[in-house]
């Protein structure tokens, strides 16, 4: 409550200054200063039901509601790993009530792969509220490889016969381009969608390997169905220290995604400072950070606006860095 007194204060300062300043107010953002929010806030999710992002997406909002005392309504917009929800809503209304939920390998792997001619700063980031238990390289439970290396090799003693399946133009996709141009792989690279629907095309034998979140494949590796080669984390999660990490096969294979929460381009500062406090206030929680450690297999990560921002340009550097192997 003191939080968010102080942030009615600095909003209503801020108005005052622009009244001084004579700054014209556009008709959107007529409700974006000390009423905000008053009214439902829209969360656009970029990927489809039963992912991590779309998981990780409403946990939010559920958690947003109880701090902000309105309804945060998810809404699955999908189609090219992100790319439709994203060209849709990045110069959408910017009265704050239109958010995007995405994650980091689909918003900068789209930009990498040229799937899309924008990157990050098309939008206004919010926040970074969580690191992904990580993409793991996962084949059945049964197949002959037990690490990264027993894979590459299987495939290169019978080119385009193990069937890895992606979702192209996002982080998976730039695994199967280092895996064939650093790793020697010899895959059948399947595009069969995101995470979710990946998961089915492995268990139903349509694929032979892809790579999951953990968060996805853990029940079925519990249960003995599944088995993760290694994260593509650059480095283990936090609950999870034991996993073999694909770097140490190959260097460059390394995709840290993260959960992220953006604006469309011209939402207000002050707008996106009071809801990045809502995100900071709602993820701080011991539930939620139970929620984190059960689902992610990682400790609570948020960021504050400004190191959101220095975030995404890292990772947005990073993901520019695998452009000659794709």
């Amino acid at each position: 409550m003191k939080r968010f007194f102080a942030l009615f204060l600095t909003m209503a300062m801020v108005l005052s200054l622009a009244a001084c300043g004579g700054k014209k107010e556009s008709a959107s953002t007529e409700t974006t200063n000390s009423d905000w929010p008053k009214k439902t806030i829209n969360i656009y999710m970029t990927h489809g039901a039963g992912g991590d992002t779309d998981y990780m997406g409403r946990q939010l909002a559920t958690a947003l509601e109880g701090v902000l005392g309105q309804s945060v309504v998810v809404s699955n917009v999908t189609g090219s790993n992100g790319a439709t929800c994203m060209q849709q809503y990045k110069d959408g209304d910017t009265d704050g009530y239109t958010f995007i939920a995405t994650n980091t390998a689909a918003l900068n792997g789209n930009e990498a792969t040229g799937m899309v001619d924008f990157g990050y700063d098309a939008f206004e980031p919010v926040a970074v509220y969580g690191i992904q238990s990580g993409e793991n390289i996962v084949v059945p439970a049964d197949a002959p490889y037990d690490s990264l290396t027993d894979l590459i090799e299987a495939s290169k003693a019978t080119p385009g016969q193990i069937k890895f399946g992606i979702s192209t133009g996002g982080g998976v996709y730039i695994q199967s381009c280092v895996l064939t141009n650093l790793g020697g792989a010899q895959f059948n690279i399947i595009d069969v969608g995101d995470g979710a629907t990946r998961l089915t095309a492995l268990l139903g034998g349509e694929v032979d390997a892809t790579s999951l979140p953990y968060s996805t494949a853990a029940d079925y590796i519990a249960k003995g169905q599944l088995k993760s080669l290694c994260t593509c984390l650059s480095k283990a999660p936090d609950l999870l220290p034991d996993q073999k990490v694909a770097s140490e096969t190959i260097p460059e294979l390394i995709i840290d995604t993260e959960y992220v929460l953006l604006a469309p381009k011209g939402t207000p500062a002050e707008i996106v400072e009071a809801m990045n406090a809502a995100v900071l206030e709602a993820t701080s929680t011991d539930d939620w950070k139970t929620m984190v450690n059960n689902y992610c297999f990682q400790n609570p990560f948020v960021l504050n606006v400004e190191d959101t921002i220095a975030n995404l340009t890292e990772q947005r550097n990073l993901f520019q860095s695998f452009v000659p192997f794709l």
